[in-house]
This record gives C-alpha cells, structure tokens and sequence, in this order.
C-alpha cells in the first residue's frame, strides 16, 4: 500500500510540474498534498498528517486559488457584424488562435465571449479586458488605458501573426466620450 502512494506521489509531482495550465497545477499539487497526508498516516505520525491535510491541502490550494483568480481570465468580447461571410470566419478563426497563443504565452486563461452586442453596452454593462470588432473591412480591437495586457497583445499581434489589426483605446473617464 505504502509503496502505491509513493509511485502516485512521484506521478503527481511530475504532472503538477509538466501541465500547461497554472489552474490544473494546483489541482495536482492539493492531490499530492492529501496523498502526502495519508503517507504521514501510514508511517503512523497522525499530528503531521492533519496539519499536512490542513495546511498544505487546504489552506494553501484556496490561497493559490484565489490568487490565480485575482486577474488570470482574459476575457475577449468578439463582435462579429457579418458572421456569414467566409473570410470573417476565417479572419475570426486566426485571430482566435493568435489569442490563445497569446494568452499560453502569458499563462492566461482565454474566454472568448462572441456577442451581437454594441460596444458601448459590452463597455458598460460587462467585465472585458479586449473587445474585437470584425467587420467586412476591417477588423478593430480595443482596449483600456489602464489594462497592460492590450499593449503587450497589439505588440504580439503585429509580430507573430499576418493579420491585419486596428487598434484604439476605450475611454472610460468621465466626461470621456466612447472611442
């Protein structure tokens, strides 16, 4: 028995190391943990294997949690004026994977919101941190002053993809007008 929980141990160490997403590295890391709780138990030291349990399993996956959740989702709200035409879907679909390279890049986890809304509406009633406006033209992404990562994805875009992006800033001052 001891010896199953060391191997799953060692296969969770490795996987917490080896995952792409920051979000399933905490899940393996509270599994190993709890194992690790359940191996002071078997090597009969019970006062370790509850503060394993306590500290180590629970308290610091919530804290790691909440962390990761503090600002970790890069939420994308995708305007799509003309969705039947088959070069925005293709625009649309090499944009979308420029974000997710993007957001790997960054250890970000991408949400895509596709939307028939207006911009205005998406700015004031929706938490976003880019929206994307396609149209049979052209395709214009805008950001906020304050969010450092639309630079940095303006900055990626130009260099790692062969669209063809615009790009402005969204005021949200008061007294500002939108765009």
């Amino acid at each position: 028995m001891l010896e199953v929980v060391l191997i799953l141990l060692v296969v969770l160490a490795v996987l917490s190391v080896q995952t792409n997403t920051l979000r399933r590295a905490i899940v393996y890391l509270c599994v190993f943990s709890l194992l690790c709780s359940f191996c002071y138990l078997l090597y009969q030291a019970p006062d370790v294997a509850i503060a394993e349990a306590v500290i180590g399993c629970t308290l610091s996956t919530i804290i790691y949690l909440v962390a990761l959740n503090k600002y970790k989702v890069f939420r994308v709200y995708y305007i799509i004026e003309k969705p039947k035409d088959t070069n925005s879907i293709i625009q649309k679909n090499a944009l979308c994977k420029t974000l997710s390279n993007y957001s790997y890049e960054k250890e970000l986890e991408l949400d895509i919101v596709i939307s028939d809304k207006n911009i205005e509406e998406i700015v004031t009633d929706y938490p976003y941190d880019v929206i994307v406006q396609h149209n049979v033209t052209n395709t214009t992404i805008y950001g906020d002053k304050s969010n450092y990562h639309f630079d940095d994805l303006i900055s990626y875009i130009d260099i790692n993809s062969s669209i063809n992006v615009n790009h402005d800033y969204i005021l949200e001052d008061e007294g500002d007008s939108l765009l």
